[in-house]
């Protein structure tokens, strides 16, 4: 395929974000991290991944890495379906009266 003079081929490009949890399995330790990955068509049905921490390019989130606390090497890394959320504090039971009145009078119950 002959290009002219100032064409040049787009290829498809996206990025995402994903989070990993790790844990390892000699002191116990769980942490997560998130990356920013860059996915390239290679235009030959392909695609290259370029994974990012913090702003720096590094190695895919699966391989050599080492735990926080220990150093030791055998870690386990999990894709993390979603991001973590704080708990939902729980509701006082004097709340729980209001609430039925509240509804009741919307009458929505």
């Amino acid at each position: 395929m002959a290009f002219t003079e100032g064409v040049r081929a787009v290829r498809d490009a996206w990025s995402s974000h994903e989070i990993w949890i790790y844990e390892c399995g000699c002191c116990g330790t769980s942490w997560d991290e998130e990356f920013d990955v860059r996915h390239t068509a290679d235009g030959h049905g392909g695609e290259a991944v370029v994974y990012e921490h913090d702003g720096c390019r590094c190695m895919t989130p699966w391989l050599d890495h080492p735990c926080r606390e220990c150093s030791s090497g055998n870690v386990k890394a999990f894709a993390a379906p979603w991001r973590r959320r704080a708990a939902v504090p729980p509701v006082a039971k004097e709340d729980a009266l209001e609430l039925v009145f509240r509804l009741r009078r919307l009458h929505a119950w």
